[in-house]
């Protein structure tokens, strides 16, 4: 799990490097910029023509940035290049990953690349300096830490009444199952991973809250596995993607967040087999 070296309030971990109270790299006062500030915001209004101010439209957050500043200081002042060179090599620009955060008691994830470092030349004689980070984050969303997952088979039918009937009559149970509900406890929506695994034909997920459909045209067999991933956009068979196998009447797979609250996610398939299953998993989202 990320933040796991964290244990107290104000710590934070990006990879291995552990930073805040109890560390060598001691966050200053002030010394934290972006994380529960709003990001910029991109934002689709448009002039009225013939009127004063605009018609509102969609907003959506550009990427995070935050700006981090540390008090690196080491008793010894001859330990003082062993803590720099593990600062400067656990910030490296490279690939994105969590930045993770303490703060009320609460652990919320980033996943950020450092994108600036200023350093003095202090520190070496002293033992102290003063560092400057800046992370940026193109995903703006803070999720937690901890993944949540729900699983369904499709729905089962009943079995139907048998002729001919004597009264009074035994209805049969109604069709049950095939619907999970995903829970965001945050503030804004969430992508979701959805997992479906055979055999069904054309399998089919619905929106219990707005109608919207995603809708695969495969026959997925008892070793397949379907990935729906509404972050990345994509459709992926066994690993391979394939946005080509969405059907005409499937809605944009980046518009398949799950808003804060409860939303119901149904699956359904032309022909269906109660041995396939449908996974989602998810994070909560805070922007």
């Amino acid at each position: 799990m990320s933040g796991e070296l964290i244990t107290l309030d104000g710590q934070a971990q990006y990879g291995t490097l552990l930073m805040g109270t109890g560390t060598p790299y001691r966050i200053a006062p002030g010394g934290l910029r972006g994380w529960d500030d709003l990001p910029a915001l991109d934002s689709a209004d448009v002039p009225r023509p013939s009127a004063d101010g605009y018609w509102p439209g969609t907003i959506y957050a550009a990427e995070r940035v935050i700006e981090t500043d540390l008090n690196l200081y080491v008793p010894d002042p001859s330990l003082y290049p062993a803590a720099m060179t593990a600062l400067r090599a656990a910030t490296a620009p490279t690939v994105e990953q969590p930045l993770v955060i303490r703060m009320g008691g609460q652990l919320l994830q980033c996943s950020v690349r450092c994108t600036g470092r200023v350093g003095g030349a202090d520190g070496y004689a002293l033992g102290a300096d003063r560092v400057s980070l800046k992370w940026t984050g193109s995903d703006p969303r803070r999720y937690s830490v901890t993944a949540s997952s729900a699983t369904t088979n499709p729905p089962a039918t009943g079995a139907g009444i048998t002729w001919p009937v004597t009264w009074p009559l035994t209805w049969p149970a109604a069709t049950s199952g095939g619907t999970i509900f995903v829970t965001n406890g945050g503030d804004w929506s969430t992508p979701v991973t959805i997992s479906i695994s055979g055999p069904l034909t054309t399998p089919a997920v619905y929106r219990l809250d707005t109608g919207d459909v995603i809708e695969l045209t495969v026959t997925l067999t008892a070793s397949d596995v379907a990935v729906i991933d509404t972050l990345a956009g994509t459709v992926s068979i066994n690993g391979a993607v394939n946005n080509s196998l969405l059907t005409d009447r499937s809605a944009p797979i980046a518009s398949f967040l799950m808003p804060p609250g409860s939303t119901g996610l149904a699956i359904r398939a032309a022909v269906m087999n109660s041995s396939a299953s449908m996974t989602a998993v998810w994070r909560s989202a805070y922007l």
